[in-house]
């Protein structure tokens, strides 16, 4: 998270009158970059929706859990299913949600509210910011006219600086989460079930931790994107 972009936080945590459970996430100090991984909190997300496209998807389930002290917390894994403004659609094939299912799910604003409250004061971690923190800075700049200021580590950036400095062609390899897995030799997962999503987005950046630096020196500055 860049010094700018603190700033802006704070000026919005000090001059705007936010609704709760956003005002509570503003109040909370956003995790320092200097902060050890072995110390942090950080929630791994993942969204399942209507499409790829973030500016106009709607959140279909959502899941996560907490890595705190280096190691993933499974006692505080959550899923949700929410209920869409419209149909699935096709989409219903890549992730097995369907009208029926979705019908009996959460409104949409309930579940963003939880999700607020467990992201605050800890680090966001996805597999692709440029859908899931994009889907979320919409949602929040809808009901609370601001977006998720909040640091976020991606998994999918990260492995492209890791070839980068190894100078490794960007399309030698994929970058989905199951092919990042199996470079890290971790078993492979059912995909597109949101909380087994986030859950093999937190083993995966546990392993890519330790195979760099190591969880006692690497610092959330080594990951924010």
């Amino acid at each position: 998270m860049n010094h700018r972009l603190l700033a802006i936080r704070r000026w919005l945590a000090r001059n705007r009158d936010f609704e709760s459970p956003f005002a509570e996430l503003f109040s909370q100090p956003a995790p320092s970059p200097a902060t050890l991984f072995r110390d942090a909190e950080i929630v791994s997300l993942d969204i399942e929706t209507t499409g790829l496209d973030a500016m106009s998807a709607d959140m279909l389930s959502v899941g996560w859990v907490v890595i705190a002290g280096g190691r993933i917390n499974l006692a505080s894994a959550e899923t949700h299913i929410v209920r869409p403004r419209g149909e699935v659609g096709s989409s219903a094939s890549v992730h097995g949600l369907t009208d029926t299912a979705v019908m009996a799910g959460q409104d949409w604003a309930v579940v963003l509210n939880r999700i607020l409250e467990v992201l605050s004061g800890r680090a966001l971690l996805v597999h692709h910011a440029g859908l899931d923190k994009t889907l979320l800075d919409r949602m929040c700049r809808y009901r609370f006219g601001a977006p998720l200021m909040l640091p976020v580590i991606d998994t999918l950036a990260l492995e492209q600086r890791r070839r980068r400095r190894r100078q490794q062609e960007a399309g030698s390899q994929s970058l989905r989460l199951n092919d990042l897995r199996d470079v890290y030799k971790l078993p492979r997962y059912s995909a597109h079930d949101c909380l087994v999503d986030a859950i093999a987005t937190a083993e995966l950046l546990v392993a890519m931790v330790a195979h760099n630096d190591g969880a006692d020196r690497t610092k959330l500055k080594d990951l924010y994107s």
